[in-house]
């Protein structure tokens, strides 16, 4: 999807010979699969991170147009609403310290943004969703002017046939309509990139999948949306009710295109973009003129551009992410991440995912008899209703029935596990462990940004007011964020 899109109408026809091109690709990427040497690069991290541009109230600024003008990097790209802005951070290979090199490099991103914008008394915040947000900051206006984001609204709101209904449960609960994608925009994320060999595929994607949740709920960062108290990760509702394009009837195979996923992979990587190939219609059918076949015969790997479109349209909270560079791999986007608290926060983030994701899946196969799928599904939507404090499913391989545990015990049980898996991948013991250490305190504090947040606002809002206390809640964790303090450490905002 990060692709220019020129037009938001396209012909029957169009569809049709897009979807056509789709199952080329497919037999292409079989192919390529089979090369020697594909998939065989050494483990590597990338990310993604999404960021509000505050002015000095600590309200959205529509700039960044602008900012990106000025900052003449390759990197920055705009996001769907006019305050966003997204750094795709270079990759790392994973040796050494790296995810000590992700913090360093988030911290100088964060601090050049904030340079250029320190004029304008504006700055940059790393948050899932703003505190301070209100109603003039969605809407069509608030929408980035490209053709892009403006041809995905139309064409979702047109296969819809109605208002997107957004309904979200909580202490203060949301129901609005709307006839654009901008609340899809006010959820800022970062997403993790874990490329490793290709023959551990199967094992590391299940593994992925099954901690997906415990993640979840450990980084909650989004509980506030227009100053109301909803799910401790109000993106994970918000992102897939404002991007549904299904009509007002939907039929028993229209599928939701944002999802956790439907079953454990049983072979190969492959399996996941046939999925996303069958189950679901084109939406955007850009054609290019890349014949895959001849490429590979040719001897190279091909860029496989309509299945990579296609798959952009798809918002599964992990996803397959097919490259044709070098000696070409599939790698796992993860993308259930909120952006923040802190740089630091990220990176342990980051860190626990990949030691827990490489720490579990040679024993992974043994586990999923007894983790049937759809009690993954429902851990992600505990986790993302009640956070730090949810209670999951959780399978061992002594169990005789299914049993729930707190998820921050399943956290502490695991920080070993996630810590040999690091090691396994070349990462530095002391780095592992630094990493490791903050996850640790969060989980034995039981404070994320999202606790923190609620806490703060139930500590003020009696004295002063809620509208001001969002201001102060955000003024206050503007420090903490510029400061790299991790969320566990912070004091409630004052």
């Amino acid at each position: 999807m990060g692709q220019d899109i020129s037009r938001s109408a396209f012909t029957p026809e169009e569809h049709q010979q897009f979807e056509l091109k789709l199952h080329d690709n497919l037999a292409a990427l079989q192919q390529a699969m089979q090369r020697p040497g594909f998939g065989t690069d050494q483990p590597s991290l990338g990310a993604e991170l999404e960021l509000y541009i505050l002015d000095a109230q600590g309200l959205p600024l529509g700039i960044n147009q602008a900012l990106l003008a000025e900052a003449v990097d390759p990197a920055l790209t705009l996001e769907l609403n006019r305050y966003n802005i997204e750094y795709n951070l270079p990759v790392l290979a994973l040796d050494g310290a790296p995810f000590s090199r992700l913090e360093t490099l988030m911290c100088d991103k964060i601090a050049r943004m904030n340079g250029l914008l320190a004029p304008r008394e504006a700055s940059v915040l790393g948050v899932g969703i703003l505190p301070t947000l209100n109603e003039s900051h969605i809407g069509p206006e608030m929408m980035t002017p490209t053709t892009r984001y403006q041809a995905l609204s139309e064409i979702l709101l047109a296969m819809r046939g109605r208002d997107f209904e957004i309904r979200i449960d909580g202490e203060d609960p949301v129901r609005m309509r709307r006839q654009d994608v901008t609340l899809e925009g006010v959820c800022t994320s970062f997403q993790v990139h874990f490329n490793f060999p290709l023959t551990q595929f199967m094992n590391t994607w299940n593994a992925v999948t099954l901690i997906t949740p415990l993640l979840l709920g450990a980084a909650c960062n989004s509980p506030l949306l227009l100053g109301r108290r909803l799910w401790h990760e109000t993106r994970v509702p918000l992102f897939k009710q404002s991007t549904d394009g299904r009509s007002t009837a939907p039929q028993w195979h229209d599928l939701p295109r944002v999802e956790l996923g439907y079953d454990w992979l049983r072979q190969s990587a492959y399996e996941l973009f046939a999925q996303r190939v069958y189950l679901y219609p084109s939406l955007i059918p850009l054609l290019h003129d890349e014949n895959p076949q001849q490429v590979i015969a040719d001897g190279h790997l091909p860029g496989l551009h309509e299945l990579n479109m296609h798959n952009g349209t798809i918002w599964h909270w992990n996803r397959p992410i097919y490259s044709g560079a070098d000696n070409g791999h599939i790698r796992i986007e993860m993308r259930c991440l909120p952006a923040g608290p802190t740089p630091l926060d990220m990176a342990a983030n980051a860190a626990f995912y990949i030691g827990l994701a490489a720490g579990l899946r040679d024993d992974i196969e043994a586990l999923l008899p007894a983790m049937p799928f759809r009690f993954v599904s429902d851990n992600f939507y505990r986790a993302a209703r009640t956070g730090i404090h949810a209670k999951l499913v959780w399978p061992t391989l002594g169990q005789n029935r299914l049993a729930e545990r707190p998820l921050r015990e399943i956290g502490e049980s695991l920080l070993d596990t996630a810590l040999a898996g690091l090691l396994s991948l070349g990462v530095d013991a002391a780095e592992a462990r630094r990493m490791l250490d903050i996850i640790a305190n969060r989980l034995i504090r039981g404070q994320n940004g999202a606790t923190w947040q609620l806490d703060s606002l139930e500590h003020l809002a009696p004295k002063v007011g809620r509208d001001q206390a969002l201001h102060r809640i955000v003024s206050a964790y503007q420090g903490y964020f510029n400061d790299n303090l991790p969320v566990a450490d912070w004091e409630l905002a004052p």
